[in-house]
């Protein structure tokens, strides 16, 4: 006779036979282990990210430049911040690199952010993050002393902070060596276009212009990338310095002889000049060998700049005049004949045109000393140049039939205000870095609504031409709108409220029998954030929880008492929440983002 084993459970299993239960038994034993440390085991936080290459190419020589080449990969199904983030209060991703004092590194290319709004909640947070196979590159600078020796290598770490759509790990940091090979030859034509992202924390930072000019570059190829500069040139042409420079054109060709061939090649080396000024410059600051971007990151050049662009808006607002000296106009604007005379006028414009597209372009710069390749620098400007001037070949071939330009009256003026406004918001960009807790950051989008609506309404220029009067109060009535959704005074849900972990507290609340809410959460936990509010202001959550004795553990600092609470209660990542009855024993104990439903749900069964 085949036994039966006992009944195990009141109201479970009932009694079987006992070949059957130990097939069931051993099923469900393999299931849970090959399942169970999946579905429950989180990836320690150094485990997150891995180091899988580092290489310098070409390598490091005395007085030469090379490429740090980093790669790196994140857990599937986990993030972290980009360098970047949305908010100061998540903590960015930062690549460090630290060896001998004869190597200097140069600003870091991060790689493309994705931007991902969080499934835990509907209206969640938008973040910047990493994820996937990462790549970084640092450009590095060799002193003129330098000779490594063997062992000498450089340092990488990479701090970071990880988290998947419900919870976030601890920060953490992974970090290898590079040894110093020894010197080889000379970095490639092209090396380090990319996406532009610099690093940024503390004082320095990069012009977020050029950043978005990269990104075409690095994520919808060459093509697009030139198109987007050449397009980009043929709006300078509305810029208050070049504009007025348009009919001195039309009356140097209209005073020239010859058929339409001749006045079409003055023309083109006329826009041959413009193009030679503008590539000198970028192939200037692609062989700076770092000293561009590295200026750009040190305090007094950043005020400095700021200092530089609020004189020029000055001008643009009309304090006073500021334009090349006499001898400089007058021999940009002098009839030179010939094609050598064509040639020089158009170098003389991309002088006198200088002053007012200098600031656009200085994303540009910065993007071109990444790159640390003269022809690419060239090849930038020389197609941002080309732009500018190649309506020009069209008002060249029609200057003897345009009568007169558009009056440069009020309409200008207005324009020319516009451009002063756009002068001062760079300078309150650039002076960011410099002060704390980005707070020009911050006033920059009041500062544009401002602008908006004194350029719309309040400003006298442009009133007279009704066409221009309509374009500049719909961009009043635009800026007014975005001003008020900003200043809108949103009514605050009633929150629910927790007293700092304590522990005697939480004897004295078994002591006296009562039910207790613990929120294990960090201020870098983006699912906790979500949690702030969401699930913590719902009015049934709010009220249910009321009869709990709530208190919330911050594990933000990194330290020896955050470390024992951790260790104490056993938790691995945040969001984490604990229910405890009124017996004092865990009734639930939730790892992740907790809907308001759920927590209702869940508080409710505990007595």
């Amino acid at each position: 006779m085949i036994s039966r084993e006992f009944e195990l459970f009141p109201h479970g299993i009932k009694a079987r036979p006992l070949w059957r239960a130990s097939i069931v038994a051993a099923v469900l034993a393999l299931g849970w282990l090959i399942f169970a440390p999946a579905a429950n085991a989180n990836p320690k936080a150094n485990e997150l990210v891995k180091i899988t290459s580092a290489t310098i190419d070409p390598p490091l020589r005395a007085g030469g430049a090379g490429t740090l080449k980093v790669t790196a990969q994140v857990i599937a199904g986990w993030h972290i911040n980009s360098d970047k983030p949305f908010s100061e209060d998540y903590i960015p991703t930062k690549l460090e690199v630290s060896g001998p004092d004869s190597v200097t590194p140069g600003a870091i290319k991060y790689p493309p952010a994705q931007t991902m709004t969080l499934e835990v909640a509907a209206g969640g947070d938008k973040i910047a993050v990493f994820g996937g196979d990462l790549k970084f590159e640092v450009p590095l600078k060799a002193a003129a002393n330098f000779a490594p020796k063997p062992g000498d290598a450089l340092t990488v770490t990479i701090d970071y902070q990880g988290c998947n759509n419900n919870e976030c790990l601890r920060p953490a940091s992974v970090s290898t060596t590079v040894a110093l090979a020894a010197p080889g030859a000379a970095a490639g034509a092209l090396e380090g276009i990319g996406t532009g992202g610099a690093k940024r924390g503390g004082i320095g930072g990069d012009d977020d212009s050029g950043a978005a000019v990269a990104d075409i570059f690095a994520n919808h190829g060459w093509f697009l990338g030139f198109l987007a500069i050449f397009l980009g040139g043929l709006a300078l042409n509305l810029t208050p310095c070049v504009y007025p420079l348009i009919g001195v054109t039309i009356a140097y060709f209209g005073s020239q002889g010859g058929g339409h061939r001749r006045v079409m090649f003055l023309a083109i080396f006329f826009v041959l000049g413009i193009a030679l000024m503008f590539s000198a410059v970028g192939v200037a600051v692609a062989m700076s060998g770092g000293l561009f971007g590295a200026a750009m990151r040190n305090p007094y050049v950043l005020i400095a700049l700021s200092m530089m662009l609020l004189t020029l808006a000055a001008s643009c607002f009309g304090l006073f005049v500021l334009q090349p000296p006499n001898w400089m106009l007058q021999r940009a604007g002098a009839a030179h004949p010939g094609y050598a005379g064509a040639l020089l006028m158009g170098l003389g414009m991309g002088v006198v045109a200088a002053p007012c597209i200098g600031p656009i372009v200085l994303g540009l710069l910065l993007m071109v000393e990444r790159s640390g390749s003269a022809l690419f620098g060239f090849a930038l400007f020389f197609t941002l140049a080309l732009g500018l001037g190649v309506p020009y070949i069209g008002l060249a071939m029609a200057a003897g039939h345009i009568r007169r330009l558009p009056r440069s009256g009020q309409w200008l003026a207005w324009v020319e205000h516009l451009f002063g406004f756009v002068l001062v918001g760079l300078a309150i960009y650039f002076l960011d870095p410099v002060v704390p807790n980005n707070l020009m950051t911050r006033i920059l989008p009041y500062y544009a609504a401002g602008v908006g609506i004194y350029l719309g309404f309040i400003s006298r220029e442009g009133r007279s031409w009704r066409p221009f009067l309509v374009l500049r109060s719909a961009l009043g009535i635009v800026a007014v709108g975005a001003l008020a959704i900003m200043l809108y005074p949103r009514h605050a849900p009633e929150k629910l409220r927790f007293e700092p972990f304590n522990s005697e507290r939480l004897a004295s609340a078994a002591e006296a029998r009562k039910p207790v809410l613990i929120d294990f959460s960090a201020d870098w936990c983006i699912p906790c954030r979500e949690m702030e509010h969401s699930t913590f202001v719902d009015p049934s959550v709010v009220s249910e929880a009321k009869r709990f004795v709530r208190m919330k553990a911050n594990l933000t600092a990194q330290d020896k008492a955050t470390e024992a609470l951790t260790s104490k209660f056993e938790i691995q990542g945040v969001p984490t929440t604990m229910l405890i009855d009124s017996a004092g024993k865990v009734a639930q104990r939730k790892v992740g983002y907790i809907g308001p439903q759920e927590m209702l749900s869940e508080l409710r069964q505990v007595d």
